[in-house]
């Protein structure tokens, strides 16, 4: 075996066979391709050299390095090199008789690649969002990826790499990396946009096998996942808050409930639980106090005091052992009483059931009253119940009505029923809706007859299809006669197709039943991600039926618009920024990096300046 060496760097590795006949067409065997850094292994048929002949292997650089690693296999029939770049690399074997006469060659030019390096998105666990109409959490697709959490990325040769592989990692300035394990990278983006990767694997020797590059993009914004965790949080302390209440320890269980609202408080089955736990815990307190001060009396020898507020404790919150207790109040006083004291504990019985609007019942302690001892004030006080338990009902019943006329839009016959309601229970809050009711009334009139007297003005001077809508819209309005009549004079007349006409709603005029309509028109957009409509909305429900609950909603919304537009503003500039500093323009990107921070803030960026300022 002979090795040669060329001026540039050519291995000649000569063997002697005494095998087979010599092989008219010698050619040069590669399976697959040859990869950089990566050994390549060619060979000859046994066939093709001479008896008792010998073969010479060399390979020659073109333009490139010299390869590395040069061995022979198979005795002398495979030839194996390591390529070092991508330039082409002339391999050539020569055939020589047993005098080392060659006798023939052939040669094949090879031209190594690099190794395809893709990235991948690793994602251990998806991201979980919380279904507030479902009650339970939901995975999101595994390439929802959420802003300022770690994100990890893992890097793999194509076709595998059949040795040790070390590779660098670079990401663009919005984009930081917390932690590298070779393949494997996290990075993290402080707000949603697209990260730029690059990788470049180099095997064990340092040398280049390929690079590859990816965006990921980062959609999730960090708010969205901070409000779906204040949603499931506040349900999961409502539910805990449910568990302390049934197991009794009200106290803890309003001040959690609370906190669940605090958290989520346009969560209408939490806030309107805590309305009836703070209703029942009041009950609650009150029956303690009386309890409480029964034990005062009793120790004070007011045996019928202390009982009285064990009966009226129980009437508002009855425990278990309450009847036991009272039982043995009532040992305590004289056994023998008199008809006219047991009368009376019944009396004082029904009085706190009448206190606390329980007719019912207070109806029915008093007739066991009177039953033992006939009294013409109770039987007066029973009257007057049963009077208030009508009058209460034919209430109620006209209160139903003329809600159900004000959601049909008719307001006067609502306004009928909701003043025959108030003759039969004076009530503060029906009352108030009363007025506001008819404010809305008087102003619709005022606002039908200005719509009306433009109408006219305008059709005094002939255009009579701008009269005819402010005609219409009148009537939209409030309905009037003397705009019907003019809708009528002018029949022939027609308006456009996309002829928008308005209505109370657009003048602000219009009833809580068309603020709610609208509120759930903007609670639709808002699920559906259109906060800009869903905002519009809100801001229309509120001129149309002021809340402070409303107000802080609105309030609540505008900040997250604003988040959003500077976060977007800011991205843009970043994605201006980075084009530049790929560019080497790096003065030109820095000072657009500056101006992305006037938009909005971002720590990453910040600290991307502080490093190129200081190279």
């Amino acid at each position: 075996m002979r090795i040669k060496f060329s001026p540039a760097f050519m291995a000649v590795f000569l063997l002697s066979f005494a095998g087979s006949s010599f092989a008219a067409s010698p050619n040069i065997i590669m399976n697959g391709d040859a990869h950089v850094g990566e050994q390549a292994v060619l060979s000859v048929e046994a066939s093709q050299i001479p008896q008792n002949g010998s073969v010479e292997w060399s390979v020659t650089p073109t333009t490139g390095q010299n390869p590395a690693r040069i061995s022979l296999r198979a005795g002398g029939r495979e030839f194996a090199f390591t390529p070092l770049d991508t330039e082409p690399v002339k391999v050539v074997a020569s055939f020589a008789d047993r005098n080392g006469d060659i006798l023939s060659s052939t040669e094949k030019l090879i031209t190594p690649k690099e190794f395809t390096v893709e990235i991948s998105v690793v994602v251990d666990r998806p991201l979980t969002l919380w279904d507030s109409s479902r009650r339970a959490n939901y995975a999101l697709s595994p390439d929802v990826l959420m802003a300022n959490s770690p994100v990890r990325l893992r890097a793999s040769l194509n076709p595998p790499f059949k040795g040790q592989v070390s590779f660098t990692w670079e990401g663009d300035a919005a984009t930081a990396a917390m932690s590298q394990d070779n393949a494997d990278i996290f990075i993290r983006r402080g707000s949603v946009g697209a990260s730029e990767i690059t990788v470049t694997a180099f095997n064990s020797q340092g040398v280049k096998l390929g690079s590859g590059e990816s965006i990921v993009n980062i959609t999730l914004p960090v708010s969205t996942y901070e409000e779906s965790a204040m949603e499931r949080e506040a349900w999961q302390a409502w539910q805990r808050a449910q568990e302390l209440w049934n197991s009794k320890n009200y106290a803890e269980a309003v001040q959690l409930a609370g906190h669940a609202v605090t958290l989520s408080p346009r969560d209408t089955e939490i806030s309107d639980g805590l309305r009836a736990m703070n209703a029942n815990y009041s009950r609650y307190t009150k029956a303690q106090k009386l309890r409480e001060d029964s034990v005062k009396f009793e120790e004070a020898g007011r045996l019928d005091d202390a009982l009285k507020n064990l009966r009226i404790a129980q009437v508002i919150w009855p425990i278990d052992d309450g009847e036991r207790i009272i039982k043995t109040a009532e040992e305590k006083v004289e056994r023998q009483r008199k008809l006219q004291q047991e009368a009376n504990w019944l009396r004082d019985t029904a009085s706190a059931y009448d206190n606390e609007n329980m007719y019912e019942d207070a109806l029915e302690y008093y007739a066991r009253s009177i039953a033992i001892v006939s009294s013409d004030a109770v039987l007066d006080r029973m009257e007057r119940i049963r009077n208030r338990l009508t009058l209460i009902a034919n209430a109620d019943k006209y209160a139903e009505e003329g809600s159900v006329l004000e959601r049909e839009g008719k307001l006067q016959e609502a306004q009928l029923k909701y003043g025959a309601s108030l003759q039969s229970n004076p009530d503060a809050t029906l009352r108030q809706h009363f007025d506001e009711l008819q404010s809305v009334i008087s102003r619709r009139e005022r606002q039908a007859n200005a719509l009306f007297r433009e109408g006219q003005d305008l059709q005094r001077r002939n255009q009579n299809q701008e009269a005819l809508r402010r005609y219409r819209e009148s009537l939209n309005v409030w309905p009037n006669d003397s705009a019907r009549q003019r809708v009528s004079q002018l029949r022939n007349v027609k308006l456009p197709p996309d002829t928008v006409l308005r209505g109370p709603e657009d003048f602000g005029i219009g009833t809580r039943a068309d603020a709610q309509k609208i509120i759930q028109e903007a609670d639709e957009l808002y699920a559906g991600g259109d906060l800009d409509g869903a905002a519009a909305l809100y801001r229309k429900a509120q001129s149309i039926s002021p809340s402070d609950e409303m107000r802080r909603w609105v309030s609540r919304l505008d900040d997250i618009l604003k988040e959003r537009d500077a976060v977007n503003a800011a991205n843009k500039i970043i994605a201006e920024a980075n084009a530049l500093f790929r560019a080497g323009k790096k003065k030109e990107a820095l000072d657009l990096y500056r101006d992305s921070l006037k938009a909005h803030k971002n720590a990453e960026i910040e600290a991307f300046i502080r490093r190129q300022t200081a190279k």
